[in-house]
C-alpha cells in the first residue's frame, strides 16, 4: 500500500511536474530561447493550481499538462530506440534519463487524478 500512497498523492506529482518545468526553463534559457517560456510558464501555473485546489478542481488543473504530456510520448519512445529525441540530436545519452521520468510522472500524473476524483486522497 505505501507504494499506491506514494503514487497517488499529488505532492509528489507536483514535485516530479516541478522537475520537468524547472528543466524546460533551463533549456529556454540555454537553448531555445525566451520565446519558450509562453508555453513553460501556464504549464507551471497549472501544475501549482493542482496542488493549491487539490480535489477535483486540481485533479482538472493536473490533467491538462498530463494531456500534453500525452503528446510527446511517441518522441520520448522514438528517442529510448533510436538514440535520440525526434531529431533532437544534441540530447543524446540524456534521452535515458528524461524519458523514463517523463513517463513516471506521466504515470504519477494518472494515478494522483484518479485518487483525488475519487476523494481517496490523504492530503
Amino acid at each position: 500500500m505505501a507504494i499506491m500512497d506514494f503514487l497517488s498523492n499529488i505532492r509528489n506529482a507536483v514535485i516530479a511536474n516541478a522537475v520537468i518545468v524547472i528543466f524546460h526553463i533551463y533549456i529556454a534559457f540555454a537553448v531555445e530561447g525566451l520565446d519558450f517560456l509562453i508555453i513553460v510558464i501556464p504549464v507551471g501555473a497549472l501544475i501549482a493550481g493542482s496542488y493549491y485546489f487539490k480535489g477535483r478542481i486540481g485533479a482538472f488543473l493536473l490533467a491538462l499538462p498530463t494531456l500534453g504530456y500525452l503528446l510527446i510520448v511517441p518522441d520520448l519512445v522514438e528517442g529510448l530506440t533510436t538514440g535520440t529525441s525526434g531529431g533532437d540530436n544534441h540530447i543524446e545519452w540524456g534521452i535515458y534519463i528524461l524519458a523514463p521520468f517523463w513517463l513516471f510522472t506521466i504515470l504519477l500524473n494518472f494515478m494522483s487524478i484518479i485518487a483525488e476524483v475519487r476523494g481517496a486522497s490523504k492530503t
